[in-house]
């Protein structure tokens, strides 16, 4: 049935706007008849659009080779065959199958019972060798890995006991370590106490100017008469300057003065510091002494040994810091006070500081 008028040859509706014409028939289709997209549509060119055939007239193109095509059901006489007609081109030939003639084969062919037990039997014996071969392998590596887990094992059990051994003695020697230190800690303690005592007659005076022709003994004597309290040289078991223990400081050396007895000692300790109570604008000095030049300070005090001398540097310096008032030495012992109404408290070595922080 044709179209009327401008209407679609495949649905018979109006043609849209957006159509495909046949370049052959020249009849009209839509898209969707066409079976072309609207995005296909518009990616087609003015060249595409105008080769483009519908669909009836490309089935009635003859196909240029059939080879591959089923064979028509119709019959072809023997004689178009023969005259090579037309209908020859749409007809597809076979070759058919050569008939194959079956061979003859002989009795030696054919496999017999005992011929197949000896195939099986060697392919099973060359079977057996391969696996006993590897499993030989296998054993040969288990009794290698066997012989280094034991090797090692051995090493790990030697590690052991040395490790043991030497745990052992780590404690051993740690615990020897622990008693060593708190001996050295009471033998410290012991030595302080012995070399504090054998200084237990001795005075320290501080700031008396050295000289090349000094006479220790007449300085100290005229100390001690400036003072009020009065000694003779027989009095004075010993008096020399000692080493200074920083030699970049400039101030001279310390005089140590030995009497016969700690309460001599005590004796002259108090007339100083009652002599400086008394005259608080000119304490004991160099020019007391009978000492020309510069005057300078005269400090006399305990002699302390050296681990008590720095022992009580630091707990001056903390208490300083910590705003102390008092800090004094009786009996080699050092006492700090914070005030007037404060108890005293004994410094006996470095952990005591901790108490006045």
């Amino acid at each position: 049935m044709a179209p009327v008028g401008n209407g679609c040859a495949g649905c018979f509706k109006v043609v849209p706007k957006e159509f495909l014409a046949c370049c052959l028939c020249k009849l009209k289709y839509d898209l969707s008849c066409a079976n072309v997209t609207e995005k296909h549509f518009k990616a087609m060119k003015n060249e595409q659009k105008n080769a483009w055939k519908c669909p009836e007239c490309r089935n009635k193109i003859p196909k240029t080779d059939n080879t591959h095509t089923p064979a028509r059901p119709c019959t072809i006489s023997p004689a178009s065959q023969e005259t090579g007609s037309p209908e020859k081109a749409n007809v597809t030939f076979r070759k058919r199958a050569t008939e194959t003639v079956p061979c003859t084969e002989s009795e030696d062919q054919y496999i017999t019972e005992s011929k197949l037990r000896d195939i099986v039997k060697q392919e099973f014996s060359i079977c057996l060798r391969s696996v006993t071969n590897e499993l030989h392998n296998i054993n040969n590596q288990i009794v290698m890995f066997q012989e280094s887990v034991a090797f090692y094992n051995n090493c790990y059990e030697d590690m052991k006991k040395n490790l043991e051994a030497k745990d052992a003695i780590i404690d051993q020697l740690q615990a020897d370590n622990k008693r060593l230190l708190t001996d050295v800690v009471d033998l410290t303690s012991r030595l302080t106490i012995v070399e504090q005592h054998m200084r237990d007659s001795n005075l320290e005076i501080n700031g008396i100017p050295e000289h090349h022709n000094e006479n220790l003994v007449n300085t100290f004597i005229h100390l001690t008469k400036t003072i009020g309290s009065p000694v003779t040289d027989s009095e004075i078991l010993q008096i020399t300057r000692v080493a200074k223990m920083n030699q970049n400081v400039e101030r001279p050396r310390s005089v140590i003065a030995k009497l016969r007895t700690p309460r001599q000692r005590d004796t002259i300790l108090a007339a100083v510091f009652n002599y400086n109570k008394k005259n608080p604008q000119e304490k004991l000095n160099s020019s007391h002494l009978g000492i020309a030049g510069k005057c300078s300070p005269v400090y006399v005090s305990e002699h302390l040994s050296p681990t008590n001398k720095r022992l009580h540097a630091e707990t001056r310096k903390l208490a300083k810091q910590v705003s102390y008032k008092f800090v004094w030495v009786r009996n080699g012992r050092i006492y700090v006070r914070k005030d007037e109404q404060s108890q005293a408290i004994y410094i006996r070595n470095q952990d005591c500081l901790s108490r006045i922080k």
